[in-house]
């Protein structure tokens, strides 16, 4: 019986093994058959030495970010640090876009991404909030090669929360872990006005929005530093008759409005070294002249009763120097359409346009800007090309 269960069994087994054998046989076959439909590939790579060529791409784009707060001020400056992390080790470039809408101001969009090790990069991304209704979804980042994107990816933005801080009627719209005023220059802008120059020192702030509701001409000059710290000039054109300029700004970190009295008091001096813009006094030196004719006169009058020559010598010194006095103008023609500036500086704010060619007396020059006085006593500057050559 035994011997008969034996037999039984290795029959079975002859007859299933070529079933399992033909299996094997058909997924070798069907394997051929799928890779024999693959379409050719242009990549070329070597698989000995395991290097690829530089368009192959062969890593992912990974964004993160450090943490950060979800709730601001209106006017404040923030910023979110955004790691990209990718292995790629060809030559490529960052391409950054936002979904937000227009009441997120984005304060740095041509901010560089910096290589912090092997396969890391950062950037810090500065935005404002206008109102507080704005709104920042998401930060898409792609990896462009020969000006095509070739890797993406995307990072959603927590809800951010945005609220308006206490403000008066003199609040500057800056909100600022400090801000401190430096010098501070006022002259006369011409015979109705004058201009007042404001140095500015903020930590955690945009000087760029400084801004004071009811002054008709304002703006800032010479902004240097970042968000973390910068300098600035702010200036503001007032009435003649105006005594002092007051202004208020929100301190977040004591979460109170800091407020600011300026006495307005007239220089003799050039505003600042920075904006080198002076007073819109007329040329004393004509007076100067004046006075040294009348200076030899008395003292001539005093030579013939006295008959000292030492007071005859001082009289001819003193009609001597008269001579020597600059009394002489130069005037020019500036060109029509010329715009003219309130400080010799590219992003200076324009004041002034010409209709018509228009008679200046120029007062002097600073590099490639020249300072020109006009008809209506405004003193401003122009590019050395807007004015006409003789």
């Amino acid at each position: 019986m035994k011997f008969l269960s034996v037999l039984f069994l290795f029959t079975i087994s002859l007859w299933a093994e070529p079933s399992v054998f033909e299996g094997q046989q058909k997924t070798i076959k069907n394997q051929k058959e799928f890779y024999k439909n693959i379409a050719p590939s242009d990549e070329s790579t070597n698989y000995e030495n395991n290097t690829y060529e530089n368009y192959v791409a062969h890593s992912s784009l990974v964004l993160t970010s450090e943490e950060y707060p979800q709730n601001f001020y209106v006017g404040e400056a923030f910023s979110i640090e955004l790691y990209a992390k990718t292995l790629e080790d060809v030559k490529f470039e960052f391409n950054l876009s936002l979904v937000k809408n227009d009441s997120l101001h984005f304060l740095n969009p041509k901010s560089p991404f910096q290589k912090i090790s092997n396969d890391t990069y950062k950037n810090t991304l500065w935005f404002e909030a206008k109102d507080a209704n704005a709104n920042l979804e998401q930060i898409v980042v792609s990896m462009l090669r020969n000006g095509e994107a070739f890797q993406k990816a995307s990072l959603q933005i927590q809800a951010l929360r945005f609220q308006y801080p206490p403000k008066d009627q003199t609040y500057a719209h800056i909100v600022a872990s400090s801000l401190e005023v430096g010098q501070v220059k006022t002259s006369y802008f011409d015979e109705k006005n004058i201009i007042m120059m404001l140095e500015l020192n903020a930590t955690n702030a945009n000087l760029k929005s400084f801004f004071v509701s009811g002054v008709q001409k304002q703006g800032i000059e010479n902004y240097k530093g970042d968000f973390n710290a910068s300098k600035a000039f702010y200036y503001a054109i007032f009435p003649a008759n105006k005594s002092h300029f007051e202004f208020s700004y929100f301190n977040k970190e004591n979460k109170k409005l800091e407020n600011f009295n300026i006495k307005l008091q007239i220089s003799n001096d050039e505003i600042s070294t920075q904006s080198d813009l002076n007073p819109t006094n007329k040329d004393f030196n004509i007076y100067k002249q004046y006075a040294l004719w009348a200076l030899a006169f008395v003292l001539a009058i005093f030579f013939i009763f006295k008959r000292n020559y030492f007071i005859l010598g001082f009289a001819l010194l003193s009609f001597a120097l008269s001579f020597l006095v600059d009394t002489n103008t130069h005037n020019g023609f500036l060109k029509a359409n010329t715009r003219i500036k309130i400080l010799p500086t590219e992003p200076s704010t324009y004041f002034y346009t010409t209709n018509a060619e228009e008679e200046v007396e120029i007062l002097g020059k600073r590099e490639n800007y020249i300072k020109v006085l006009l008809k209506n006593g405004k003193i401003g500057w122009v590019n050395d090309v807007d004015l006409l050559k003789n």
